[in-house]
């Protein structure tokens, strides 16, 4: 019997060692994308992609929730009653229960390796498309500090012009009419009326709108303002949000679900898609994730200069600002430094070695804009 049961279990072992494979396939190729950006850029992010993400986008947008939030808790409740029976199942096999503990974990391992492959093919290789620099005509060679200083400068007049156009509450916030619903369903339509006004078609296409996560606090003690989930082609944000810079998040995410993998182009785009709004409010929102960066960089390069503008800042940008910190503060722990960690390690996995400091190198794409005169005042 042992002689007849010994091959079946080696060949049911090598069997379930097969489903390994296409985790280091898709990572092989992953790698290989970022020799030849140019056939990544031309064969997958503009012809594949789209199709794959129009399509997951408009199924999963008949949902009026986010379906990736309840896949997301379901496998979290699938990975912990699986363990448990791991150890159960370890237990009945008594002397072979380290048998029964491999054959679980390569389950394990092999739910892990088709995950990844799927992250790969569905959105992953977007990573390694050509710089948005390039795709929009922009030259981002290395800057001055005058020509971010003049770009900072360029922003604050932006800002605070806009500042007068939108409406604010009873405490001189920031307050639009329009609300986070309204907001989630016109993100698609911005980026359409983008495509038309500055002849860049990839920006426009068929997509479902942004979604509100339902356990936005969750979110909020995480830092984070939105995600993008590959698997359902969904835009998520967090509700909770503060007003400042929900829409902003909003377009930030559905930049990722048009292909726009890089953070920093991500944020970019948020800005320069609402800054073709004709909603002033989705503007100002837009202009104030520029300006923040911008003037972040500009701190670090020549803090003198940045107090320059800082004070130029209106009223009504300074109270925006205080009420937009004083929301993040309240959830300042060390659950957000992990999550903060976690993100890092992420970014440099796909090859954003720089991690959550490539969120800085939005600015090289603003000098760059506005080089070209494409950052006016309001």
């Amino acid at each position: 019997m042992n002689r007849e049961t010994a091959p079946f279990g080696l060949k049911s072992t090598l069997k379930k060692l097969l489903w390994l494979v296409p985790g280091p396939f898709f990572y092989t190729l992953f790698r290989l994308s970022f020799l030849w950006p140019q056939l990544t850029e031309d064969v997958y992010s503009r012809t594949v992609f789209p199709v794959i993400a129009q399509g997951l986008s408009t199924a999963t947008g008949i949902f009026p929730f986010s379906l990736a939030e309840l896949l997301l808790y379901a496998f979290i409740l699938f990975i912990g009653i699986y363990l448990v029976l791991i150890v159960i199942q370890s237990i009945r096999a008594k002397r072979k229960w380290w048998q029964e503990l491999l054959n679980r974990l390569i389950v394990l391992l092999s739910i892990a390796s088709l995950i990844y492959a799927l992250f790969v093919s569905l959105w992953g290789l977007n990573y390694a498309r050509r710089p948005l620099s390039d795709t929009l005509g922009l030259s981002a060679s290395p800057a001055t500090v005058d020509e971010l200083y003049s770009t900072c400068e360029a922003l604050v007049q932006k800002a605070n012009s806009l500042r007068t156009l939108v409406p604010e509450d009873e405490n001189g916030v920031f307050s639009p009419a329009l609300t986070r619903t309204d907001i989630m369903k016109r993100i698609p339509e911005e980026y359409n009326n983008a495509a038309e006004l500055t002849g860049h078609s990839f920006l426009g296409g068929s997509y479902g709108p942004v979604k509100p996560v339902l356990y936005s606090e969750g979110m909020s003690w995480s830092y984070l303002c939105g995600v993008y989930f590959p698997f359902t082609a969904e835009a998520n944000v967090n509700a909770n949000a503060p007003m400042l810079l929900f829409a902003s998040s909003a377009a930030h995410e559905a930049a990722h679900q048009r292909g726009f993998a890089r953070e920093d182009e991500a944020n970019f785009l948020a800005y320069y898609v609402l800054s073709y709004s004709d909603e002033y409010a989705m503007r100002y929102s837009g202009t104030m994730l520029a300006l923040v960066h911008a003037m972040n960089a500009l701190y670090g390069a020549d803090s003198d200069r940045y107090f320059e503008l800082r004070r130029q800042y209106a009223d009504g940008l300074n109270q925006d600002l205080s009420a937009n910190s004083s929301f993040w503060r309240q959830y300042e722990s060390e659950v957000s430094e992990t999550v903060q960690k976690v993100n890092n390690t992420y970014l440099k996995a796909n090859m954003q070695q720089d991690g959550v400091k490539s969120y800085g190198r939005m600015t090289d794409l603003l000098i760059a804009l506005w080089r070209s005169g494409g950052i006016t005042a309001a």
